[in-house]
């Protein structure tokens, strides 16, 4: 499977986050590949998540970015520490309003915080919820970041292909963190049917996955 072959996630992020010369907190990297290239042009780029075995993989990439195991809702890191915080696809993971918390305790006074969390409802993710439905996670999330400490200054909408070379390679995506079995096939197979009338063996198949970005500053309090 290629997942977002044409790097859409980090031309969004770079054009909302505008990340060079900053400070910057990744918050759930996984293994990593992203940060990397994100990290370029940064002054500092610090990327976690609670995952031991994918830090230990992010830990082999090359470049700008360190990695650290560690979580979103309680981070190692002073007051005012980071120009920019980012969110790739994991404040739903997690105590959605606790990380958003700590987000705005550890972002400077004029930072960014920058979330892409997938749409519930969007086509690849319909998949994920055949073995693990995250949709109360991902409302939770949105609830959070709309009644968070930020103001949110942008928001968009973008769909990220995910490819699979066939029917065999769709069946071995890890929706439930292992190989579908004859049942999840099936489930798999007939939620394929629902987005795709024409499905032929060894034909590839493309899915999209929905996916809102956010762009947040802290609140400015009147005094």
């Amino acid at each position: 499977m290629i997942y977002d072959k044409d790097n859409l996630q980090m031309a969004m992020i770079q054009g909302f986050a505008a990340p060079t010369g900053c400070t910057v907190l990744e918050i759930g990297c996984g293994e990593g590949g992203l940060s990397a290239m994100l990290a370029r042009d940064t002054c500092c780029y610090i990327a976690i998540d609670p995952d031991t075995a994918a830090v230990a993989k992010a830990r082999q990439q090359t470049g700008n970015a360190q990695f650290f195991i560690g979580s979103g809702e309680t981070l190692p890191f002073g007051d005012a520490s980071f120009d920019r915080v980012i969110f790739i696809l994991s404040l739903h993971h997690q105590n959605s309003r606790q990380a958003l918390m700590e987000a705005h305790r550890v972002l400077t006074p004029t930072g960014r915080v920058i979330i892409l969390e997938p749409l519930a409802e969007g086509e690849f993710q319909q998949f994920f919820h055949l073995f693990d439905d995250e949709t109360d996670a991902l409302t939770s999330a949105v609830h959070a970041i709309r009644h968070s400490p930020f103001d949110l200054i942008r928001q968009e909408e973008f769909a990220v292909p995910a490819e699979f070379d066939d029917l065999a390679d769709l069946y071995q995506y890890p929706f439930d963190q292992s190989p579908a079995d004859d049942t999840g096939r099936s489930k798999i197979l007939a939620k394929l049917q629902q987005f795709r009338k024409d499905i032929r063996e060894g034909h590839n198949i493309q899915l999209f996955d929905t996916i809102h970005i956010y762009s947040l500053v802290k609140r400015q309090v009147d005094r």
